[in-house]
C-alpha cells in the first residue's frame, strides 16, 4: 500500500491538493481538493473523493456550503481521479465563480 500526497498551483491564489492511496499500483481511494487563498485563510472550493464508498464531486459555496454532489457510479476510482485533475486544471475559474456566488 502506498500513499501519495502532493499539490500543484493553478495560479497565484488557486491550487490543488491531492491525497492518493494505491494498492499494487491501483488507485483505491483519493481526495483531490481545489483550494483558493482568501482573506482569513485558504478555502476548499470543490473536491473529488471516494468517501461514502463511491467516487463523487462536491461543489461548495462560500455561504451555503455544499451546493451540489455529483456521483460517478459507473467509473473506477482511477478514472475519476484522472478526471478530477483534468477538470480542475481546465475549469477551476468556473468553480471559483460558483463558490463566490453561493
Amino acid at each position: 500500500m502506498a500513499r501519495r500526497q502532493f499539490q500543484f498551483r493553478l495560479d497565484n491564489s488557486t491550487y490543488v491538493v491531492v491525497d492518493l492511496l494505491l494498492i499494487q499500483g491501483h488507485v483505491v481511494s483519493f481526495v483531490v481538493r481545489l483550494m483558493a487563498v482568501r482573506l482569513g485563510g485558504d478555502v476548499n472550493v470543490a473536491r473529488y473523493d471516494t468517501a461514502h464508498g463511491m467516487a463523487h464531486r462536491d461543489e461548495l459555496g462560500a455561504r451555503i456550503g455544499l451546493v451540489r454532489k455529483v456521483w460517478f457510479p459507473d467509473r473506477s476510482p482511477a478514472e475519476v481521479f484522472s478526471l478530477a485533475i483534468a477538470d480542475f486544471k481546465s475549469n477551476y475559474e468556473n468553480y471559483l465563480a460558483n463558490f463566490d456566488r453561493n
